[in-house]
């Protein structure tokens, strides 16, 4: 009898730990954005207060709206696309989800763009009280509109 429950008990902790190891991220061009919010809007409240911009953003589905400043290239072949106003700073990094690499590759600079992405958090650069740029960081990010 005991060991009909240690059986089970083995069978299901397979089963959940093979559930969990196969597991992947939904696919967020299929999932609906929790906040739509422009590019510069989502710098203006992190800058305002990274605490309380947290509280609103920090792992949620955004969909944003922006100017391309760049696209970046890492040496893995890997992109980045930087969104903001070219005359600021500060900016929102959006790094593409795997499955949509392709869809990065072929954005361009200075076009309008929509994203979206998990917000992942602020990274404020400061030296000396000066801002010197900050970043809001989006990852698994799907270009919806170029």
């Amino acid at each position: 009898m005991v060991w009909t429950f240690v059986l089970i008990a083995l069978i299901l902790g397979a089963f959940y730990a093979y559930k969990e190891y196969t597991r992947t991220n939904s696919d967020l061009s299929k999932s609906k954005a929790d906040i739509k919010i422009s590019a510069a809007d989502l710098i203006k409240e992190y800058e305002a207060g990274d605490s309380a911009a947290n509280k609103k953003y920090l792992d949620k589905i955004v969909e944003l709206t922006g100017i391309v400043k760049k696209l970046e290239k890492d040496d893995a072949g890997d992109y980045t696309i930087v969104i903001g106003d070219t005359l600021s700073m500060s900016s929102v990094r959006c790094l593409p989800d795997s499955n949509h690499r392709s869809d990065a590759a072929i954005v361009k600079e200075n076009s309008t763009i929509t994203v979206r992405g998990k917000c992942t958090g602020f990274k404020k650069n400061e030296l000396l009280g000066e801002n010197l740029g900050s970043d809001v960081e989006l990852t698994r990010c799907v270009v919806i509109k170029n």
